[in-house]
């Protein structure tokens, strides 16, 4: 089992460290195996690791589902992304300097999250914009609630059960009458739309944030991450999904820890879900071509406040 970094301090020089002394003459990723079997494929953690006992563990590390999202939803995806460099509009980063310990290229990070927040907030990149740019974030936040959003709740409906249990909203309110639902859950997503008043009037104004507990933030951006890293944010038991858009050459998730150490290759349409805070893992250059790479996660702060007391209309945390 891949572990290394389940208990470790949450430091980019751990990594590093780590990899030097895996690999003391240096790490390409080009030497490791190509694993590409045909259609969709899991890697599974061994049976009798101790990490597999938690109770919310993913069955699988990491997993490849083809051609999931249609060459319909591509095209759309991939529009209202260029919808957002149109000349006329200037989205502003704010968050570049989170990028350092994994690309030298900056992604946009939109949607809800609690980053270093005692409370989820809406990301700066989504509300700290122009009318025109707001509009243009929208558009494209509407295109992945449509074409990305569903196929994601549905593969985790399917095959990870107690992680989408985790992420969704307790669904028991029943008729009009005014009850007592006595039920403490760990589901985060109404934690989020009915308790922070912010968040739930941002959803309210902004519907195209609502991704229905798939997920809570996006990161998207053009290119690679090529320098191994660990995303510390995410929980342990949670999918971090990646959906990658575009015509190229390149571009292979690697994942270079002792247990694993393959390159596989995501393509256009494919989702691809893996336990990001726990396995290391990067991506080969784009040799040729245009990649345009979302990564679809929930960060580990919103994921454990979500336990609450449900009440018929109202939400008392414990």
């Amino acid at each position: 089992y891949p572990s290394a970094f389940v208990h470790s301090r949450k430091d980019k020089k751990v990594v590093r460290a780590a990899m030097d002394t895996q690999y003391p003459e240096g790490f390409s990723a080009s030497d490791l195996p190509l694993y590409d079997p045909p259609g969709s494929f899991w890697l599974l953690p061994p049976k009798k690791a101790e990490e597999t006992k938690r109770s919310l563990h993913p069955p699988f590390l990491a997993a490849r589902f083809s051609s999931v999202i249609t060459l319909r939803g591509q095209k759309a995806l991939i529009k209202a992304w260029d919808g957002l460099h149109h000349p006329s509009l200037n989205v502003r980063h704010y968050t570049s300097s989170r990028e350092s310990n994994r690309s030298s290229t900056p992604a946009y990070h939109f949607g809800i999250w609690q980053v270093q927040q005692p409370r989820p907030v809406v990301t700066q990149e989504t509300r700290k914009q122009g009318p025109a740019e707001l509009k243009a974030i929208d558009k494209f936040l509407s295109a992945v609630k449509r074409h990305v959003a569903p196929k994601i709740t549905a593969l985790l409906q399917h095959y990870a059960p107690k992680q989408h249990e985790r992420q969704q909203r307790c669904v028991i309110l029943q008729s009009n009458y005014t009850m007592l639902i006595p039920a403490i859950t760990f589901r985060a997503y109404r934690f989020i739309t009915t308790r922070n008043t912010v968040v739930k009037d941002a959803i309210l104004k902004r519907p195209a944030l609502d991704f229905s507990g798939a997920f809570f933030t996006l990161a998207v951006k053009e290119g690679t991450s090529e320098i191994i890293h660990i995303d510390w944010n995410d929980d342990l038991d949670s999918i971090t999904w990646l959906i990658a858009l575009g015509d190229w050459e390149g571009g292979y998730i690697v994942l270079p820890q002792n247990g694993i150490m393959v390159r596989i290759p995501v393509r256009a349409g494919d989702l691809f879900g893996f336990m990001a805070r726990t396995l290391a893992h990067c991506t080969t250059p784009v040799t040729k071509g245009r990649r345009i790479i979302l990564t679809c996660f929930s960060d580990s702060n919103i994921l454990r406040n979500g336990r609450f007391k449900l009440y018929f209309r109202s939400v008392r945390i414990l």
